[in-house]
C-alpha cells in the first residue's frame, strides 16, 4: 500500500507558512464599521440596514470578528434572506483574505464574481457564531475586474452567514486549509477515516480517475484520539488511486494522517446498551423507518441513516431484510445523496401492474430529495430491492410554496385505480392522485384546525382497518415533536377516504399512538398479502430531544419491535391499538409463570431471570380488587428504577423514569409521563424490556409507552405494589429472550 499526501496546488511546507511578502501593503475591500454598507449594494432583508454591532437580538454570542461591527445576516432570525454586492475592484495581489462564520449550508456563502462567472467560493469551516480567517488565492486573476457577493439565501436553522475584514494581500493568512487533497494507492477495499462526535463537520468529496465519485460527505474527523472510525467504500475504484479531498480543514490538522486503507471494519458491535432484539443500524446514526414492503418471503425495512457517523447528517437509505421480523440481514445502502440533495424518508411500493414502466413487480421507492428545496423523486429495482435505479426526469413532485414538502407514503386505491400519496406539508397532510407514479395531481389537503399542531408535520401514512363491528375505517398517522409528554410523537385520525379526500370522524383529538417518549416517525409495510391481512408498523425508537446525545458509540438508535395495529373500543370510542407481532413469540427462551397471587401491600419477584442479560418479556394480569391502583416497578441492585403508577380513580398511567439509569432525560428535574387508562375489570400489562428500552401494552395495546433507560445493569427484581387495598394478580409469566 503507498499513500500520497499533497494539497491542491500548493505544497505542504506552503500550507504552514504562507507564500512570501512581497512588501506591498494589504488593500482593505471592506471592514464593515460604519454605521451603513456605503457602496456596497444590500438586497433582501437579512442584513438589516446596516453593520450589526456584535451579536443580535435571540442569536447566540458572535465572536472573532475585527472592529466593532461586521456584516450578519441574522437581521430577522434565520428565516430572513439576502445578499451583499460589493462594488466592482481589480485584483491587484496573490490573496484574498476575510473572517467568515454562521451556517455552511449550501445556501450561505460567499464568491467572488469576475466577469459573469462565480471564480471562487467559499463557506465557514463550521457551523459556529465565531469567525474564522480564509482566503483565496486568486494569482491567476491579478489585474481582472471583479465583485464580491455576500449571500444568506438560506431558512431554518443556522440560516445566517457573518462576514468581515475583506483585504487584498500577497501573503495567505488563513487558518483554513482549503481543497486537501490526500491520495491513495491501495487493493483494499476500505478506507477507514477516525471520528470524534465532538469535532466539527469538515466537508470531504472521494474521487477516482480524476472525476468525483458520489455526493460529499459530512465527517466529524477526529484530531486526538478518536472515538471510533467509520468505512468509505473504495471497493468499486480497485486498482486505480482513490483521493479524499477535504473542503476546509484546520492548519495544523492531525486527523488526515490516521486515515488508512483496510480489509474490513473492526468494531465493537456488542456494545454495553445495543439491543439484543431491536434492530439497530450495523454502524452510524438511524432515525426514521423508511420504504417498508414486503415481496416475494422478505419484509424490507429501509432506514434514515448516517453511514459516516453517529450523529445525524448524511442521509442515506440504509437497508435490512427479514423473513420472521425476528432476524434481520444487514445489506447495503440502497439509496445515496445526489445533485438533488440528500435522501429523506419517504415509502416503497410493489408496482405489480407495471404502471410506471419499469417493469412488472418492480419494487419503486417514492422518497424525499433535501437540497435548495425539498422534493418528491423516485428510483426503481428489479432485483427485489437490493439495488435501486433513480428515475432520469427526477424530481416527479415539485412545489415551492412550501418549504417543508417531505416523506412521501404512496399506496394503490383500488376503487379509483390511482396510486395515493400522503405528503407531509408543513403543518397539514396534502393528498396527491397519480396513474404511473411519475406524474401527480392534488386531490386534496387535510389537517388544519385539527389535532395538535406544535410543531412541523411529517411521516404521514394513510390505510384502512376494520372495526370491532366489521365497518372500514380509514386511519391517519402524523408525527410531530409536540407529544403528550413533550418530545416526539406520531397523533393519528380515524376516518372515511372516498379515494380524494380524508374525513375524519368526531373524535377527541388529538389521540396518540404511543403516548411515551420514544416512538417516532412509524409508518406501515406496503403490500403485506391479503392472506395475512394484518397492518404491521414499526417506530423510530427515540425523541429528537435526546437522539444525538444517547450514551452509545458506533451506533445510535433503534426501532420499536413490530406491531400490528388494530380497531379497538376503549369504552368511549375507537382507539388505535397497537401489540407486538405475533412472532415476537417466537424468540422466547422458556418461562417462570406464577398463578394468584395475592398482595396486601407489596409482592417481590426477587430475581426474574438468573444471570439477566438486559432481555426479557414480561406479561401480568391483575385483578384490582379493593385496590385503587397499583404500581410496578422494575429494579437494579444499583439502586436504578422504572416506575409505571396505575392510578385507577383517575384513570391514568404515571410513569417515572426519573432514576432509571445513565441517560440524558433521566435525572431529579425529569417530569413523569402519562397515558390514558381504558376502564377495565382486569389490565393485562406485557412489557418488553432490551437492555436500554422498555416498551409498555396495556390492555390489548389500547394504551402503549415506549420509553428509553440505559441502567448501569440489568432491571432484574419486579415490585408489585397495591395502593388502596388489596389486589390480585391473576398471572405473571417472565420469559427470557433469547
Amino acid at each position: 500500500m503507498k499513500a500520497i499526501m499533497h494539497s491542491i496546488a500548493l505544497s505542504l511546507a506552503v500550507l504552514v507558512t504562507g507564500s512570501g511578502c512581497t512588501g506591498q501593503r494589504d488593500i482593505l475591500i471592506a471592514d464593515f464599521e460604519g454605521e451603513t454598507f456605503g457602496n456596497w449594494t444590500a438586497e433582501g432583508s437579512a442584513f438589516g440596514p446596516g453593520p450589526a454591532t456584535g451579536t443580535l437580538e435571540a442569536q447566540m454570542e458572535v465572536s472573532g470578528y475585527d472592529g466593532a461591527r461586521l456584516a450578519n445576516s441574522y437581521h430577522g432570525g434565520d428565516d430572513a434572506r439576502g445578499m451583499l454586492i460589493s462594488p466592482p475592484f481589480t485584483i491587484e495581489r496573490d490573496y484574498l483574505n476575510f473572517l467568515i462564520g454562521g451556517g455552511k449550508g449550501p445556501d450561505t456563502y460567499m464568491e467572488l464574481v469576475v466577469g459573469d462567472s462565480t471564480a471562487r467560493i467559499a463557506r465557514p469551516a463550521a457551523e459556529s457564531e465565531r469567525l474564522r480567517r480564509l482566503g483565496w488565492d486568486v494569482r491567476g486573476l491579478r489585474g481582472r475586474e471583479a465583485t464580491i457577493r455576500i449571500v444568506d439565501n438560506a431558512r431554518g436553522g443556522w440560516g445566517h452567514i457573518l462576514v468581515d475584514r475583506i483585504e487584498m494581500s500577497d501573503r495567505d493568512k488563513s487558518e483554513i486549509i482549503q481543497n486537501y487533497e490526500l491520495t491513495f494507492d491501495t487493493d483494499e477495499p476500505l478506507l477507514l477515516v477516525p471520528v470524534d462526535d465532538h469535532a466539527p463537520e469538515v466537508r470531504v468529496q472521494l474521487r477516482a480517475g480524476g472525476r468525483s465519485a458520489g455526493a460529499p460527505m459530512n465527517i466529524r474527523l477526529a484530531q486526538g484520539e478518536p472515538a471510533y472510525w467509520v468505512p468509505v467504500d473504495i471497493a468499486r475504484f480497485r486498482g486505480e488511486p482513490v483521493s479524499l479531498v477535504f473542503e476546509q480543514l484546520d492548519r495544523g490538522e492531525t486527523g488526515t494522517a490516521r486515515i488508512r486503507p483496510a480489509a474490513s471494519h473492526e468494531f465493537d458491535y456488542a456494545e454495553p446498551y445495543r439491543p439484543l432484539y431491536h434492530f439497530t443500524p450495523r454502524h452510524g446514526w438511524m432515525n426514521d423507518p423508511n420504504g417498508m414492503v414486503y415481496k416475494d418471503g422478505e419484509y424490507h425495512l429501509y432506514f434514515q441513516h448516517n453511514p459516516y457517523g453517529s450523529l445525524w447528517g448524511n442521509m442515506h437509505w440504509g437497508h435490512a431484510v427479514s423473513r420472521d421480523l425476528q432476524h434481520w440481514e444487514y445489506l447495503p445502502d440502497a439509496l445515496a445523496p445526489d445533485s438533488l440533495g440528500t435522501i429523506f424518508s419517504g415509502s416503497a411500493v410493489v408496482d405489480h401492474d407495471n404502471t410506471a414502466g419499469f417493469g412488472p413487480g418492480a419494487i419503486v421507492a417514492i422518497y424525499t430529495s433535501d437540497g435548495r428545496m425539498q422534493t418528491q423523486c423516485i428510483a426503481y429495482s428489479t432485483d427485489n430491492g437490493r439495488t435501486f435505479t433513480k428515475y432520469g426526469h427526477n424530481p416527479v413532485l415539485v412545489d415551492a410554496a412550501y418549504r417543508d414538502f417531505r416523506d412521501p407514503k404512496v399506496f394503490w386505491h383500488v376503487p379509483t385505480r390511482q396510486w395515493v400519496m400522503a405528503l407531509a406539508t408543513t403543518q397539514t397532510v396534502t393528498l396527491y392522485g397519480s396513474p404511473d407514479l411519475k406524474a401527480w395531481t392534488r386531490l386534496s389537503e387535510f389537517g388544519d384546525g385539527i389535532g395538535a399542531h406544535g410543531s412541523v408535520w411529517e411521516c404521514p401514512d394513510l390505510f384502512p382497518l376494520r372495526t370491532p363491528d366489521g365497518r372500514t375505517r380509514w386511519v391517519m398517522l402524523v408525527s410531530l415533536n409536540d407529544g403528550p409528554n413533550g418530545g416526539s410523537a406520531t397523533q393519528y385520525f380515524i376516518g372515511g377516504f372516498d379515494g380524494r379526500t380524508f374525513t375524519p370522524d368526531p373524535l377527541p383529538y388529538p389521540l396518540w399512538i404511543d403516548y411515551g417518549r420514544a416512538n417516532y416517525a412509524g409508518v406501515t409495510w406496503s403490500d403485506i398479502p391479503a392472506s395475512d391481512g394484518r397492518r404491521l408498523f414499526i417506530g423510530w425508537m427515540c425523541s429528537w430531544e435526546y437522539g444525538n446525545d444517547v450514551p452509545t458509540l458506533n451506533f445510535r438508535n433503534a426501532m420499536t419491535v413490530p406491531r400490528e395495529l388494530s380497531l379497538l373500543s376503549n369504552g368511549q370510542h375507537l382507539v388505535l391499538a397497537s401489540m407486538p407481532v405475533r412472532e415476537m413469540a417466537g424468540m422466547r427462551s422458556g418461562a417462570s409463570s406464577q398463578r394468584a397471587i395475592a398482595v396486601s401491600g407489596e409482592y417481590t419477584v426477587a430475581e426474574l431471570i438468573p444471570g439477566n442479560d438486559g432481555a426479557c418479556e414480561i406479561d401480568l394480569t391483575v385483578d384490582p380488587g379493593a385496590a385503587t391502583g397499583f404500581d410496578l416497578v422494575l429494579s437494579n441492585a444499583a439502586g436504578e428504577h422504572f416506575d409505571l403508577c396505575f392510578d385507577l380513580r383517575t384513570g391514568n398511567l404515571v410513569i417515572d423514569q426519573a432514576h432509571s439509569g445513565n441517560a440524558p432525560f433521566a435525572n431529579e428535574s425529569t417530569p413523569p409521563s402519562r397515558a390514558p387508562l381504558a376502564p377495565a375489570g382486569r389490565h393485562t400489562v406485557r412489557l418488553l424490556l432490551d437492555k436500554a428500552s422498555i416498551e409498555c401494552f396495556i390492555d390489548g395495546g389500547r394504551t402503549v409507552s415506549t420509553n428509553l433507560v440505559f441502567p448501569s445493569e440489568p432491571y432484574n427484581t419486579l415490585t408489585v405494589k397495591a395502593a388502596g387495598g388489596p389486589l390480585a394478580i391473576a398471572s405473571l409469566d417472565v420469559h427470557p429472550i433469547k
